[in-house]
């Protein structure tokens, strides 16, 4: 089974450039805040565009951690009842969260591209920059949120089936 390798091989690359993007944007807006208040409170002289480039980063930034977090299992669940549950039934359970969390990926994604269409050539005042860019991110974000989720489902199968396999060849 090397398709499922090359499969989180690849994934786990994709999320690498978003975790990347992630860093990255952080140290943007953190850049740019911390700009933005010198030059406001000490130079008394701020600028118009910080405040709409800090938020397009962070909308950017939001919906890529959410997609990579999908992949890594880092959101929050609450595992309580699911561990009282019997295997194949929380194994279930988790199929359930990962298809919800698609689905719900799918429309942050179908209502981003609402979005793009209603802003048509619209442009934010300070910056002059394309207002459908504070929307593509739910495109992006969607789109790799999807993706995470079902690759997560297929790739749980294929995991578990190989974990079964080395217990029973070392047992």
């Amino acid at each position: 089974m090397a398709w499922h390798r090359t499969l989180a091989v690849a994934l786990n690359r994709i999320n690498g450039l978003a975790a990347l993007a992630c860093h990255v944007l952080l140290m943007v807006i953190t850049g740019i805040t911390v700009a933005q208040v010198f030059l406001r409170f000490v130079l008394n002289n701020p600028t118009s565009w910080s405040e709409e480039i800090a938020l397009l980063c962070l909308i950017w930034f939001g919906l890529l951690a959410v997609a990579v977090g999908i992949r890594r299992h880092e959101h929050v669940a609450i595992t309580f009842f699911r561990d009282l549950l019997p295997g194949r039934i929380a194994l279930a359970l988790d199929y359930v969260a990962q298809l919800a969390m698609a689905c719900f990926m799918f429309t942050v994604m179908y209502y981003g591209a609402d979005l793009i269409a209603l802003s048509g050539v619209q442009v934010l005042p300070a910056s002059g920059l394309a207002k459908s860019l504070l929307y593509l991110p739910a495109i992006v974000g969607g789109v790799l949120g999807m993706i995470n989720a079902f690759g997560n489902m297929v790739l749980r199968d294929v995991t578990l089936a190989e974990h079964a396999v080395e217990v029973t060849n070392v047992g």
